[in-house]
């Protein structure tokens, strides 16, 4: 930056914050992060008159009525929503301490147009000749919503971030989409309520009990006996009509009640599609094949990427090693099912240190509601889906994530930059080492090891002690093949480590 620009940056942030001098440090600072995203020119012009904090809030309250998709009621959707794609985009495009993942081009991006369809991401050759061609980018493709015809003006959009300098730094490529246009558009398609000039008031609700669990009795027989027949059927004959796949994992609500969630993922492959009469059913032995839990309930596919899945948890199964046997049925006639071995530990401390089983995704996103303490694969308003068959292409991002319980926590040091406001929240102090391993389709042997690093512990919301630790790594110099994912989590505090590991395989 040239002593120039240096000065004009100066004297801008001067103005800045001489026209809000009269503000609380809190105030000062929210148009100024990600919410800047949303707002209309003459809500911009219309804080910069603000003097005092009453004033202030009062502009706050009304920005998010303005914008509440059910006005009617004391929640806000859309405020939900826009605080889950910040703190996500905080997490995973960040640039350390340089600069809040939320106000990047790609924390930008996510706020006004949500995750995209698909994510490709072409990394630099070896020996390039042109700078261009040496830049990492990213490929955001948005497509298959009126919404995005509506932004963007045209049925697909793709987007591309460019790290020109590899310093994990992802500019924008507008090319050839008129970014502008299209963001006003997003904007405006948010004010639900326009001409709304004072926020409503509502009586404030009782708190609502976050730990509380639903109470749901604990059936060990199908309903449909056709259902259970099929289940008899397959363990004589373990052949599907259609290629579905099992996840399962251990996990405990903040009030401490064990639960298994339990993921179908339905490739697009398998020609099983969405539909009114889908029925999502499951059994769980135990060693003498008796059922310790059965289930069976109306299913709505979700997409995720190009494939579906659909999910569940369990409660109040046993400790034990069990089989579980899942599929899907529609109008009674089953179209795939599959099992699982399930060794379980039937509780779980949740106040002891530990972590859950490493999940492998190339799929992470925020919820829009709030979701409950058992929700299958949620983790404080982000969802993880599980990739069930657990094939990535060469060109995809292989997302892991582990739940980390209870780890060692320390108070943060204070910094010139960045002082202690109130009192220090304890942090954890977290390492995670990663091994890749395997062989490729030409029986050639490869392994990536990524030495210890420090990494960010996020605190999962509505579940004290609890954090989510993940991050991605590029699959482009990975040849076909067979894989093993190893992942060692280092708690510096309470010097102790935990190895999880998970396999995959890469296809062209």
């Amino acid at each position: 930056m040239t002593p120039r620009t240096l000065l004009i940056a100066a004297l801008i942030g001067g103005l800045a914050f001489s026209a809000a001098a009269d503000l609380s440090p809190e105030y000062r600072e929210w148009a100024a992060g990600p919410v800047q995203f949303l707002m209309t020119k003459e809500e911009s012009a219309k804080w910069k008159t603000l003097r005092t904090d009453d004033d202030a809030r009062a502009f706050v309250a009304l920005f998010w009525a303005r914008r509440d998709p059910t006005p009617g009621t004391p929640r806000n959707e859309l405020q939900e929503d826009f605080e889950a794609r910040v703190d996500y985009a905080n997490r995973n495009f960040g640039s350390g301490e340089r600069q809040r993942g939320s106000l990047t081009d790609r924390g930008k991006t996510l706020i006004l147009y949500g995750m995209p369809k698909r994510i490709a991401r072409v990394a630099p050759p070896s020996a390039p000749e042109i700078e261009e061609q040496r830049s990492d980018t990213f490929q955001w493709t948005y497509e298959g919503s009126d919404e995005v015809t509506q932004v963007f003006g045209t049925p697909r959009a793709t987007i591309r971030f460019v790290d020109r300098f590899g310093l994990n730094d992802y500019k924008v490529d507008r090319g050839s989409l008129d970014l502008h246009a299209a963001q006003e558009r997003a904007i405006a398609r948010r004010i639900t309520q326009p001409e709304l000039t004072e926020a409503p008031t509502f009586a404030t609700p009782a708190a609502p009990v976050a730990t509380a669990v639903e109470a749901r009795p604990i059936e060990t027989a199908l309903k449909t006996a056709a259902l259970q027949k099929a289940i008899d059927d397959f363990k004589t004959s373990p052949k599907s009509a259609k290629a579905t796949y099992a996840t399962w994992s251990e996990l405990v609500t903040a009030g401490g009640t064990y639960y298994v969630p339990v993921l179908l993922y339905v490739p697009r492959a398998s020609g099983i599609a969405p539909s009114d009469n889908l029925t999502f059913f499951g059994v769980v032995q135990d060693q003498n094949g008796n059922n310790v839990q059965a289930f069976e309930t109306p299913a709505k596919l979700v997409a995720t990427k190009d494939d579906y899945y659909v999910d569940r948890s369990l409660l109040g199964l046993p400790a034990g090693k069990h089989r579980g046997y899942f599929g899907l049925a529609e109008n009674g006639n089953v179209l795939s099912l599959v099992a699982s071995d399930m060794d379980l530990r039937g509780t779980i401390d949740k106040s002891a240190p530990a972590v859950s089983r490493v999940l492998l995704s190339n799929n992470i996103y925020p919820l829009t509601v709030a979701q409950r303490p058992d929700e299958p694969y949620a983790f404080g308003g982000l969802k993880v889906v599980p990739k069930g068959d657990k094939l990535f292409r060469s060109g995809d991002d292989l997302w892991y994530f582990v739940e980390l319980r209870n780890p060692g926590v320390v108070d943060p040091a204070p910094t010139d930059a960045q002082p202690i406001v109130g009192a220090p929240i304890p942090t954890p102090r977290v390492q995670v080492r990663i091994d890749v391993e395997g062989t490729d389709v030409d029986g050639n042997k490869k392994k990536m090891t990524a030495p210890p690093r420090e990494v960010e512990a996020v605190e999962i919301k509505g579940v004290p002690g609890h954090y989510g630790v993940g991050s991605a790594i590029p699959l482009a110099s990975f040849k076909p093949g067979d894989y093993t994912f190893t992942m060692k989590v280092i708690d510096t505090v309470r010097k102790s480590s935990y190895i999880v590991s998970d396999t995959f395989r890469v296809i062209p």
